[in-house]
């Protein structure tokens, strides 16, 4: 229960890409490497280095942040856009000689909570898969 947020955010990052995975390691190697400046700094006592150090470890955290939140963000649409898909899927295999028309009024019917403009691209890959196979 404590770690939940935690377990959470290790499946999002599982679930990434690896391009925002790659995204995710260079900011902790900044830091890494901003945290050693920033320590060697403090031992020297020089106070213009840990300004600017510590400056550029707030920037990486923040960095860190952002991209937690980006990859939030996009495993939040993909998992939507599933969803929707296995709806749609589901409401054309009811629909006798199935077209976008069709299906999305069918959908919107059942599904008032989608908006069209999530509905429709979907609905048009759909239906060109079908006609693919």
């Amino acid at each position: 229960m404590r770690h939940r947020f935690v377990r959470n955010l290790f499946k999002q990052i599982l679930k990434a890409t690896r391009l925002e995975k790659l995204s995710l390691i260079l900011p902790f190697i900044v830091l890494i490497i901003d945290a050693e400046i920033f320590y060697y700094s403090l031992k020297r006592g020089e106070e213009i280095i840990i300004i600017f150090s510590s400056f550029v470890l707030l920037l990486s955290i923040f960095e860190i942040i952002t991209v937690m939140k980006e990859i939030t963000l996009y495993i939040g649409k993909t998992k939507r856009i599933e969803e929707i898909e296995n709806k749609l899927i589901h409401v054309t295999k009811k629909i006798d000689e199935p077209n976008v028309k069709k299906i999305i009024e069918e959908f919107m019917k059942i599904y008032p909570e989608y908006s069209l403009q999530e509905v429709y691209p979907i609905a048009c890959r759909i239906i060109d898969l079908l006609k693919k196979s």
